[in-house]
């Protein structure tokens, strides 16, 4: 257990700081003036034009607030609220149909609509808020359960009122740039938050348990009915779609999860004219490969992913891939360092790369085993439903 020094009270602590005052002499007080002064014009010269003066300036030290005023006016214009009805839950204590409440926005003027796939799952029926008020019915054209994204269509006449957002490069984000989201928490509609890009690369599993990779990770307040709105950069262009939030012992903490609008980008014309999309699957579960780990198994390299559980029918177990759970033949699963000679060293990184193919699209791996390096073919099958 840790102990908080600064809220004891125990006059005996060593760190304690006593205080005494006298009465000051003139010169003394001469004194203090002039280092005051000299004090004060120093502090003075450090602080930057740029901060709040007055209670009446637009700006504030962590953004610009004339800046998201202006974004949020615009870009709200293309976000909705999504109501689903869900199939009905007879399940122990509750017998009634499932509401839910999410977000999403226009990519475009026919009427698409971007949201998560997790708002839309199993859904009956759902209807889409506009900021105008209008109530319209949505149907679901497309959906990538692995990436968590969905894509929804609404039939609209009136084209020009919709002011689709733009989809920016997410590769080009940085760490400390403005992040800015909009949705409608707890039903709130159009609710605006902001906060910084924390950071890039991170990855949680999906519905499917395939990791997501590429997310991007915001402090940007996210709630639920959030799922499924943009994350948008200081230009009103979207970086991500806003996913999911870290939650501990049943608290959220503050830090949230988005789609990267890369991710979309490389799937958005398939969501508009197919069903389902699948993503590839080898077969295996394994771990990245660090320091300690090599030197604890005694691996020939300290770098790479090491087959834990090859899934049997898999196309891994169909190319005689090994891992050590099935202890043929000496203990030890292989190691895969490249796909197709692009290196890999974490879970993420393999996944990334397998999202630029497809399903049936063949792969050479290159493995170590038994201290030696090899080439095994494989075609990757669809990623699994369960």
């Amino acid at each position: 257990m840790v102990t908080d020094k600064s809220d004891s009270n125990d006059s005996s602590s060593p760190h304690e700081c006593l205080v005494t005052a006298r009465w000051l002499s003139p010169k003394m007080l001469m004194t203090a003036s002039l280092v005051l002064g000299l004090l004060l014009g120093y502090l003075a010269s450090w602080i930057p034009s740029s901060l709040p003066l007055s209670s009446n300036t637009t700006s504030s030290i962590l953004y610009d607030e004339a800046l998201v005023t202006s974004l949020f006016e615009e870009a709200s214009q293309a976000v909705v609220e999504i109501s689903v009805l869900r199939k009905p839950n007879t399940t122990f204590l509750q017998s009634q149909s499932a509401h839910g409440a999410a977000s999403g926005f226009f990519v475009d003027d026919l009427g698409h609509i971007v949201t998560s796939y997790h708002v839309v799952n199993d859904a009956e029926d759902i209807k889409v808020h506009l900021h105008d008020g209008r109530i319209l019915s949505a149907t679901i054209l497309g959906t990538s359960p692995a990436d968590d994204l969905a894509m929804l269509q609404v039939d609209i006449d009136d084209t020009d009122s919709i002011k689709p957002l733009v989809l920016a490069d997410s590769d080009q984000i940085k760490p400390g740039q403005m992040a800015i989201a909009i949705g409608s928490p707890f039903r709130n509609f159009n609710s605006v938050s902001v906060g910084v890009v924390s950071g890039k690369e991170r990855s949680r599993t999906s519905v499917l348990l395939r990791p997501i990779p590429d997310l991007i990770q915001t402090d940007a307040a996210l709630n639920p009915g959030n799922s499924g709105g943009p994350l948008l950069n200081r230009q009103g262009e979207v970086i991500g779609i806003n996913s999911s939030v870290e939650i501990v012992s049943s608290v959220q903490i503050g830090v949230g999860f988005a789609v990267s609008s890369n991710t979309l980008k490389g799937i958005l014309s398939e969501l508009t004219v197919r069903g389902e999309i699948r993503r590839p699957w080898i077969g295996i579960s394994g771990t990245p490969i660090t320091k300690s780990i090599s030197d604890s198994l005694n691996l020939p390299t300290e770098t790479g992913i090491y087959i834990r559980r090859v899934w049997d029918g898999s196309p891994a177990h169909k190319s005689n891939l090994r891992g050590d759970l099935q202890r043929i033949p000496t203990g030890q699963g292989d190691i895969i360092t490249a796909v197709d000679g692009v290196r890999v060293g974490t879970i993420t990184s393999m996944v990334s790369y397998l999202n630029t193919l497809k399903p049936g699209d063949s792969i050479t791996l290159t493995i170590v085993r038994d201290k030696k390096s090899m080439e095994i073919d494989l075609i990757l099958d669809p990623w699994p439903d369960t």
